[in-house]
Parts: structure tokens; C-alpha cells; sequence
């Protein structure tokens, strides 16, 4: 492709001048990982640390300036890649006064590079806080001293949850921890490392005594919780079971960890009704579980749940097979996005399942990597119910089903533009790469623009019930490399997705995929980027699977200095 014609593409695909080949595109924030945070106290007086995560923001950090609400930040902490997707870029500050920034009021967190402003559609809100620093090292609980990094607390919590830094939180303060290179294996409360019970946070309002309770690793540092075994370890991080009289356990954000742990509870237990839990870029594993504890990376049910950019891997477990990369167990409200789940022994990617007396809706799943996993990529089981949607995921290499359906409750699951690859691994020919294993309505699937490869002509449907028509919306799908008919695809394409090098994982589309301008444009009220999550889609006719064809595979050639 000539210079020339790159700079064309370019232009209009982010609409900014382009004057050569090597011009950034847009910059895009994706997600942040604190919502609010106070902008004074803490190290230097200058408040929370907060961290960006987007494309598009170069290798350059003295071309990037971020600002909240119009204002730019006191400081550059970290520019490079985050702990989740390999892709994504993170940008670490720390606030500064901001003083003409209104208090308790969502602002606009925006990126720009060398000039190129980014969208500004995510919001961080300016709210009262203590920082409080704790050092498994250096520390001291007693003579510890809110935001005084030179005077850091021992402990984050202790058996009495009164004492050390947890004793001290207030509803808006930070526990910030240290990575010394000790790892941490203290145990609070019950057998977690922290157990958030006892004391309730809130929404910011910008009053001081409101905000979520925060526990984050300083911008950075390796802070390692490592807490093998299941005896005595009951969990890494817990919320309680609100429903059985507890208090403590919601508005809690946790950011930055890298934390193993094979107790019962799993990782992160956000447990029942434990509402608005913010858990992001956090290295977690399960590889020393040695039981099926229905638990995993992070689980739970509650609302207003945000679960996004982690790196969520070896997740070990028992013959059933009941460890999970993420576990949605119960009804409340979910985002799971930008998460790595990778090389998971124990159980499911993704499971999404309530007992019979439970249901699950309002889950919604994209721009998840899932790959390396013994069971099912996607599990949508017993109690899925409303809401449930799956867009822009890479799901490869998946001992049974990359997408499996096993509840007769749902109504109006959508599934969008997921590739869908290497599908039953194991070779069992009870699975095909979409399996479905329940008699379920006719209005339970909206199955649109995935394209689906099993591994070696294994079967492209399967399960006890399997797939047909009478079963919703199903169309506009492509298939290839398998076995077994796919005539229930309303407006079936059958050819070679020409993926650019599968071998290596590398699942965009090159030029003459069967994928290109072949989808059903009807998914706009979700697919409104791909995979890569950098520029807008489509590009000329919406394309088949999670990426979006870029002609010539120009966006991934010309801009790989900048963490592609």
C-alpha cells in the first residue's frame, strides 16, 4: 500500500489530518480504573493516583496530556502496557488540585496525543478521601498516619477489623499498598486477606464521608498477595452475604493487585448482593486450587458490577471441573470487558449460571480474550435469563463449546461479532463450537456476524437439544472448517475467514477473508467498534467476527510502535 493511500484510510477513519504514514490515530479512552478520588492529600499532598486505559496513545509520553474536567493533571506516573489485554495502553497520574474542577460531579477524563484529542465519554468525579499507604516492610500500625507515605500502616486488615489500615478506612479513602518484593500473605479477617465487612461505603457525592472503599497497588509496583492451599485460606478478596443480615461489602474498587489464592472463595468473592464492585487490572490466578469451588477468578452477584481490563489465568480446580474465570452466580448488573482469561484447567471462561432458585440477567460480555480452557469459552447456563449479550470476543482453543447455551429462561440473548475458533480441542462429539444442551424459547437468540471454526471438521453445533431454527434470530454467521449442517442460518456464508496468522493468534481479517462487508447491520445498538477497540465500525459494510477488516492490514502494520 502506497503512503499515499494509507494516509486516505486514515483520514477517514479517525477524521484528523494525516500528513504521513507514521500520524497516530484518535486516541481513545476505554475505561479508568478509580471512578472518584480525592485530589489532595496522599503523596506530595497530591491525591489519588488514577489510571487511564485506551489505544492509540503512542510511545511517547511527553506528547500525552491528560486532563479531568478541562483541567490537566499535577503528574506522569506510568506510560506502557496494562495488566489485562496485552493491547491495551495504561496512563498512570496522580490528580494535582484541579481546583477549578467542580467536586462530587462526573467530569470527562480526556487523552491527548501530540495534539489529537481523545473521546470524552468517561468520567471520573472529584470526591473527599484519605490516602492511607501500607508496607509489609517498612510498616508500623501504630504509628501509622494518614496520607503520609513515610509513615505507612503494617497491615491492610487484621482478625480485629478495627485495627490497622482497614480499621482506619473511611467511606472515599485509598488503601494504597507497597510492593516491597515481600509477598503478602497475611490473613484478615475469616481467612481472606480482606474481608470487606463490617462498614458500608457509598456513592461520591463530593461530601466528605461518602465514596467507595478503594484498595489499589502504588502505580507500578508488583504488589503480590500470594496465599496458596485452601487451608486456611478461605479467599483473597471477599465482600459478605448481604442477604443474610451483613453490612460491608459494597462500593468497593480494587485496582492493580496481582494476588493468587486457592481458597475456597476463589480470588475475588464479591459474594451475594455485594453491589458496585469495580474490579480492574488485576493479575489474578487460582493455580494452587486443588477443589471445584464454584468459585474462580471473580465471582459473585450484584449490581452495578464492573469487571474490566484484568488478566485472569490458571485457574486451577477439581474433576467437576466448577473453578471459572469469571462466575456470574446470581441476578444484578454486569460488565465484563477487556479481560485476558486465559489457561483455565478448572472450569469455564466465562460462566454465567443461578441455582434454581435464582436467576441472572443483565450481563453484558466484549472485547474479552478467552482462550486455553478445559471446559466451555462462554457458559450461558441455568437462570440466564434477560439481558444476556456477548460482543467482540476472541474465544480460541476451548477443550468443549466456544459459545455453550444450557438455560431454558432466556429471552433476547445477543450475540455479535465473536470469533469463534478452535472449538472442541478434546474432540468430545457431544460438543460442537456453539452447543446448545436446553429446550429453549423461541425468542432466546439474537446470533449475529460470528464467525465459527471448530478445530479439524469437528462439528460446528452439538449438545442434547443442539441448534435449528425456531430459536430466534440467527443469521448472517460464517462458518467454515467444520462439520455438520448450519442450515438454520437464515443468510448463512460459508468460506475461508482468511485470518491474518492463526497460528500466532492473530484473528484480524486480511484481504479476501469470506468475513469482509458480509455482516448483518442490525447489531449497531452494540458493535459499535471491534475488537481492537481503536477506531469505529464499519469501515464500508460491517464485518463478520470481532475485528473489522482495515484494508491491506494498515492499522496493525503502521501502528505498531504505539503497543499494538
Amino acid at each position: 500500500m502506497s503512503i499515499v493511500r494509507s494516509c486516505l484510510l486514515l483520514v477517514a477513519l479517525c477524521a484528523a489530518p494525516c500528513v504521513a504514514s507514521a500520524d497516530p490515530l484518535k486516541p481513545v479512552v476505554l475505561y479508568t480504573d478509580l471512578a472518584s478520588g480525592p485530589n489532595f492529600g496522599g503523596e506530595n499532598g497530591l491525591g489519588a493516583y488514577v489510571s487511564v486505559f485506551g489505544k492509540n496513545f503512542g510511545s511517547d509520553p511527553s506528547a500525552i496530556k491528560v486532563t479531568i474536567g478541562g483541567v490537566e493533571v499535577a503528574k506522569y506516573l506510568y506510560v506502557g502496557a496494562s495488566k489485562g489485554r496485552a493491547d491495551i495502553q495504561e496512563i498512570t497520574v496522580q490528580l494535582g488540585a484541579l481546583a477549578s474542577v467542580p467536586v462530587g460531579a462526573a467530569q470527562p477524563v480526556v487523552v491527548t496525543v501530540a495534539g489529537v484529542a481523545s473521546n470524552a465519554n468517561v468520567a471520573f468525579t472529584i470526591n473527599p478521601g484519605h490516602i492511607l499507604f501500607v508496607d509489609n516492610v517498612r510498616g508500623d500500625d501504630a504509628s501509622a498516619v494518614p496520607d503520609d507515605i513515610a509513615h505507612p500502616y503494617r497491615h491492610v486488615q487484621v482478625a480485629d477489623t478495627s485495627q490497622a489500615a482497614y480499621g482506619a478506612m473511611h467511606p472515599g479513602d485509598i488503601i494504597v499498598m507497597r510492593g516491597t518484593g515481600k509477598e503478602w500473605t497475611d490473613l484478615g479477617n475469616n481467612g481472606y486477606f480482606v474481608k470487606f465487612i463490617g462498614k458500608d461505603a457509598s456513592a461520591p457525592t463530593g461530601i466528605a464521608g461518602t465514596g467507595p472503599f478503594t484498595l489499589m497497588a502504588y502505580p507500578n509496583e508488583d504488589v503480590f498477595i500470594d496465599l496458596p492451599g485452601n487451608n486456611p485460606v478461605r479467599g483473597g478478596l471477599s465482600g459478605v452475604d448481604r442477604t443474610s443480615g451483613y453490612s460491608g461489602g459494597v462500593w468497593i474498587t480494587i485496582a492493580g493487585l496481582r494476588i493468587e489464592s486457592g481458597g475456597n472463595s476463589g480470588v475475588v468473592a464479591v459474594q451475594n448482593a455485594g453491589d458496585h464492585w469495580r474490579v480492574v487490572n488485576n493479575d489474578l490466578s487460582a493455580a494452587s486450587a486443588t477443589n471445584d469451588a464454584l468459585a474462580g477468578g471473580i465471582n459473585g452477584n450484584a449490581t452495578n458490577c464492573f469487571w474490566a481490563g484484568n488478566h485472569i489465568h490458571d485457574v486451577a480446580g477439581g474433576a467437576a471441573q466448577e473453578n471459572h474465570g469469571v462466575y456470574v452466580d446470581g441476578d444484578g448488573s454486569y460488565e465484563i470487558a477487556y479481560n485476558a482469561i486465559e489457561n483455565v484447567s478448572g472450569g469455564n471462561g466465562i460462566q454465567v449460571f443461578a441455582d434454581e432458585t435464582d436467576s441472572v440477567s443483565n450481563v453484558a460480555m466484549h472485547h474479552n480474550l478467552v482462550h486455553g480452557i478445559s471446559k466451555h469459552g462462554l457458559n450461558i447456563a441455568g437462570g440466564a435469563k434477560n439481558a444476556i449479550s456477548a460482543w467482540n470476543n476472541v474465544v480460541y482453543d476451548t477443550a468443549y463449546a466456544s459459545l455453550r447455551f444450557d438455560t431454558a429462561d432466556m429471552h433476547g440473548g445477543r450475540f455479535y461479532n465473536n470469533t469463534f475458533y478452535h472449538a472442541v480441542t478434546s474432540g468430545n462429539p457431544n460438543y460442537g463450537a456453539i452447543t446448545n444442551d436446553s429446550v429453549i424459547p423461541a425468542d432466546a437468540l439474537d446470533l449475529e456476524n460470528n464467525v465459527v471454526v471448530p478445530m479439524n471438521g469437528r462439528q460446528y453445533t452439538g449438545g442434547t437439544v443442539d441448534i435449528s431454527t425456531g430459536h430466534g434470530t440467527i443469521t448472517n454467521n460464517l462458518w467454515f472448517g467444520g462439520s455438520s449442517s448450519y442450515s438454520f442460518d437464515a443468510h448463512a456464508v460459508a468460506g475461508d475467514p482468511h485470518f491474518a496468522d492463526a497460528t500466532h493468534a492473530d484473528f484480524h481479517l486480511a484481504a479476501g477473508s469470506a468475513a469482509i462487508d458480509a455482516g448483518a447491520a442490525g447489531v449497531s445498538s452494540l458493535v459499535g467498534d471491534d475488537y481492537d477497540a481503536a477506531f469505529a465500525r464499519p469501515v464500508g459494510s460491517i464485518d463478520i467476527g470481532a475485528y473489522e477488516y482495515v484494508a491491506d492490514y494498515v492499522y496493525d502494520r503502521i501502528f505498531a510502535s504505539g503497543f499494538e
